[in-house]
Parts: structure tokens; sequence; C-alpha cells
């Protein structure tokens, strides 16, 4: 039977796995400095971001971070506050918009010649 490279690459890392455990060889590991949560996010802060950073309606803001308007008024009137991911986002708004434009705007794409 012929071996793939993924299902080689596959029976060497199991391999590896066992060596490891058997204290046969130290694994590589790279040390990540990992970042702080979000920040949690005030109603105000929310709208804040939205209107000074962006420049945006709700609905315009809410399709920008890929949520329903009914979301975007909820963190507004405090009804509901952003997951992580949303915090996340919120804070890049924040810091650097148009980096978030630019990684949201849709790419243009290449007419075939």
């Amino acid at each position: 039977m012929k071996k793939t490279k993924l299902g080689q690459q596959l029976i060497e890392g199991m391999m590896e796995i066992v060596a490891h455990g058997e204290e046969k060889i130290t694994l590589r590991s790279t040390k990540v400095e990992m970042p702080d949560p979000a920040p949690e996010l005030s109603p105000k802060d929310v709208s804040k971001i939205r209107i000074k950073r962006l420049h945006m309606s709700q609905g315009a803001f809410a399709k920008l971070l890929g949520v329903s308007v009914r979301v975007v008024q909820s963190w507004e009137q405090g009804d509901k506050k952003p997951s992580g991911a949303a915090r996340r986002l919120l804070q890049v708004a924040e810091k650097n918009p148009d980096a978030l434009l630019a990684a949201a705007s849709p790419r243009r794409r290449a007419k075939a010649v």
C-alpha cells in the first residue's frame, strides 16, 4: 500500500509523541506571549466607536462586523454585551479603523484576459 505524504507525516508525528512519552526525546515548543483579553465596553463605548471612529449607521456597522442590526442595538442599549471576538473587533475599530475597513473591503477581481 502506497503511503501518502500526509499519512507519512501523521505516522512520524505519532512516533514522536510515543518517543516523547517514553522520555526518549524532548519536543520543541515555541513560547508565544498571549495578549490580554479584549476590554469590556460600555454601551456608550460601542456607539462612540461606531459614530466617532467609523462614521457609520447601525446598519453599516452591523454589516461590517458580520452581526445583525438588532445585535448592535442591543450592545448600544446595554441589553447585551459583545462577545470576546466582537470586543476584539471593536478594539481594532477603535485603535485602527482603517485596518478593519481594509480587511473587510471586497477584493477587486482581476479581469480574465
